[in-house]
C-alpha cells in the first residue's frame, strides 16, 4: 500500500483502521508511517499520527523502538494531533529508566502550559501517574499540579483527574499498609 496516497484519500477512523490493518505487525511498513510523521508535508503528519495509537493497540511492540525518539521530539511538534497521539502511546508504555526523568519533566510542562490542549494535558497527567508507581515521590507534586489545574480545565480533565487522584490515594494507602 502507498501510505501517503491512502492518507490523502480521506481523514477518517475507517481509513486509519484500513492503514493500520495493512501495516499489521510489519516493522518496515510502520517505519514508513513514522517517517511521514517526521518528514511529511501537511496534512500527512497529523493523519499518520493517528495510526500510532491504532497500531499501538494491536501491535504495541512496533512502537517500542521509537519511544526514545518520541520522548526526545514530542515538544517540537506544533501540531496537536501529533503531540496528542504520542502522549496516548506514552501513557501505555513502559518507559526506559534513562528516559523517565525527561518524560516526567515534559509532562509537567505540558500540564502547566496555558496553551496546551486539554487532551495533551490529560495524557501527560496519566503518564506521570503511571510513573508515580515506580517513583512515589511524584505523587505529592502531581496532586498539587492537578489541584492547580482543576479550576482552569474542562469536564474531561476533571474526570480523568478524579480517576488519577483515586488511583494515587489507593497507592498511598497500600504503601502505608506495607510500612506499618
Amino acid at each position: 500500500m502507498n501510505y501517503k496516497e491512502q492518507l490523502l484519500k480521506e481523514h477518517s477512523r475507517r481509513n486509519t483502521d484500513k492503514i493500520a490493518k495493512a501495516i499489521g505487525n510489519n516493522a518496515d511498513d510502520f517505519k514508513q508511517i513514522v517517517d511521514i510523521i517526521y518528514n511529511g508535508e501537511a496534512p500527512l503528519p497529523q493523519r499518520a499520527a493517528w495510526i500510532l495509537a491504532v497500531v499501538n493497540a494491536k501491535h504495541p511492540e512496533l512502537l517500542t523502538p521509537y519511544i526514545p525518539l518520541f520522548i526526545n521530539t514530542v515538544k517540537q511538534f506544533n501540531i496537536d494531533a501529533i503531540k496528542r497521539n504520542v502522549m496516548v502511546v506514552m501513557a501505555t508504555k513502559v518507559i526506559p529508566k534513562k528516559l523517565q526523568a525527561k518524560l516526567i519533566n515534559i509532562c509537567f510542562e505540558f500540564m502547566q502550559s496555558p496553551t496546551e490542549t486539554v487532551v495533551v494535558k490529560v495524557h501527560a497527567m496519566q503518564v506521570i501517574a503511571n510513573l508515580a508507581k515506580e517513583h512515589p515521590e511524584l505523587t505529592g507534586e502531581l496532586m498539587l499540579m492537578i489541584e492547580d489545574q482543576l479550576p482552569r480545565n474542562t469536564a474531561a480533565f476533571r474526570a480523568r483527574a478524579r480517576m488519577i487522584i483515586k488511583e494515587l490515594n489507593k497507592q498511598e494507602k497500600l504503601k502505608k499498609s506495607i510500612i506499618n
